[in-house]
């Protein structure tokens, strides 16, 4: 397993926590449960082996999509991505930052289509 961003993580659970609200809606899962797991981690420097079954599930269910499985909106959206179809890890922070999200291989179309 990679190691956790501690840096995407605090940003996930501190400052912006509407990632973690959206994908805890419509579940049966309260989102300062996940907020919970997420603290826990920092806390113990993303030790995920200090998890609790409940937290594990908890964290494989909400907050490790977010942290590794992001998908790249593409050029007009996911079926038009030049890349594999997922953001890439150093890519995330400016991700969520900035609300767009797009994979290395799409940046670089779009920045190649703009240029003079």
């Amino acid at each position: 397993m990679e190691d956790i961003d501690l840096d995407l993580l605090h940003y996930l659970i501190y400052i912006d926590t509407d990632y973690i609200k959206a994908v805890v809606a419509d579940t049966t899962y309260l989102p300062r449960t996940v907020l919970g797991v997420g603290t826990f981690l920092l806390d113990n420097d993303g030790d995920i082996d200090l998890l609790t079954a409940k937290q594990q599930v908890t964290f494989d269910k909400f907050i490790r999509p977010l942290l590794f499985d992001v998908a790249c909106q593409g050029l007009a959206g996911p079926e038009t991505c030049m890349g594999n179809g997922r953001i890439e890890s150093n890519l995330l922070m400016p991700c969520y930052r900035d609300n767009i999200f797009r994979c290395r291989a799409c940046r670089a179309a779009i920045a190649s289509s703009t240029a003079p």
